[in-house]
């Protein structure tokens, strides 16, 4: 995994620094594609990144792309990663073509698929070449990638300015749908949505703590350096722990694709950075003051990010109740040992 990590990190941080503090951000707000980072992005085959080497892909798997994903989260990279990356892997698994083009994964979690159904929030919908449409439909999972004159876009974006687009679809997705049954699961999608979403915070929290604390170094007030006051080392403290813990979830739940505790640990995962996040962006505001809200300084590129990721792909709230109704399955003598079992899958 350590070697994995250099080779993604030496090759790709070339490519996302360059833009962690350019204008791209505000065109990108301003609703236009940033095309330039998009085709040096395919340029260096990063799309692939997941996919098999006979699949003209890195040969990476999961495992790379959310490498990826979490250095794209460092550097608040404003171009989709997280969803195409999954989106074409997700293709790669039931033989459908695959191609350079921006595919978005979006999951129904309806169990009656209609016409005209409405999705909320879809990443770079107007964008997208495709939505790799996963449902559940009486029992069986089915995929299908959809074209553009399959639904319509109303254009919407969260908080960062990235798009998050309404969509309805004006035709039934299950026309022409593939059986996903005994390969993925719909849920085990969702979770790996939810996955990608906390590894980009993870990137994000370290970027923010990075920021605050080198702040906090170099701006003084009352003849001192603010890092040495006791109250802002506490909470740098605080800080940097659930920043270190966020990033320790995420990798354990890297460690565990495709083991028998996947879902449990990317459920964690989720929390653990989703509760970080809220901390970490008010206590970086907090140290910088004013500055931190101003359009000039990057902090706030870093933190609208937090407070939009941490909610997206469902929050901790949300995760915690699904975790909570996992663990009241167990019988009384079965939650101390999950607690306490370490897998060596």
């Amino acid at each position: 995994m350590n070697e994995l990590v250099t080779l993604v990190e030496e090759s790709a941080t070339r490519l996302f620094k360059d833009f962690s503090e350019s204008d791209t951000y505000d065109s990108m707000e301003a609703g236009a594609f940033p095309t330039q980072l998009w085709n040096d992005f395919l340029a260096d085959g990063w799309l692939r990144t997941t996919l098999a080497e006979e699949e003209d892909g890195a040969g990476l798997g999961l495992e790379g792309g959310y490498v990826l994903m979490r250095l794209a989260g460092y550097y608040a990279a404003p171009i989709p990663i997280m969803e195409p990356l999954l989106g074409l892997h997700l293709l790669s698994q039931v033989g459908l073509p695959i191609t350079d083009e921006l595919f978005i994964p979006v999951v129904i979690d309806n169990d009656s698929i209609m016409d005209n159904i409405s999705i909320t929030g879809v990443p770079w919908a107007r964008d997208a070449a495709g939505l790799v449409i996963v449902f559940t439909s009486n029992g069986r999972t089915w995929i299908n990638l959809m074209r553009p004159e399959s639904y319509i876009v109303t254009a919407s974006q969260n908080m960062a300015g990235e798009p998050r687009d309404d969509v309805q679809l004006i035709v039934n997705p299950l026309n022409g749908a593939e059986r996903l049954e005994n390969i993925i699961t719909a849920s085990q999608i969702t979770s790996w949505l939810a996955l990608g979403k906390s590894v980009m915070t993870a990137g994000a929290l370290q970027r923010v703590l990075e920021r605050t604390v080198e702040y906090a170094t170099e701006r003084s007030q009352f003849g001192r350096q603010i890092g040495k006051f006791q109250a802002v080392q506490q909470q740098l403290a605080v800080q940097a722990e659930l920043t270190s813990a966020s990033n320790c979830a995420v990798d354990a739940a890297i460690g565990h694709i495709g083991t028998t505790q996947e879902w449990e640990l990317i459920v964690c995962a989720k929390i653990t950075t989703a509760e970080a996040a809220g901390y970490a962006a008010k206590t970086a505001h907090a140290i910088h003051a004013a500055i931190g809200f101003t359009h000039e300084y990057p902090l706030q590129i870093s933190t609208r990010r937090l407070w939009s990721w941490r909610d997206e792909y469902g929050n901790e709230q949300q995760w915690s109740t699904r975790l909570g109704e996992h663990t009241l399955k167990f019988n009384n003598d079965g939650l101390w040992p999950w607690l306490t079992t370490q897998t060596s899958e």
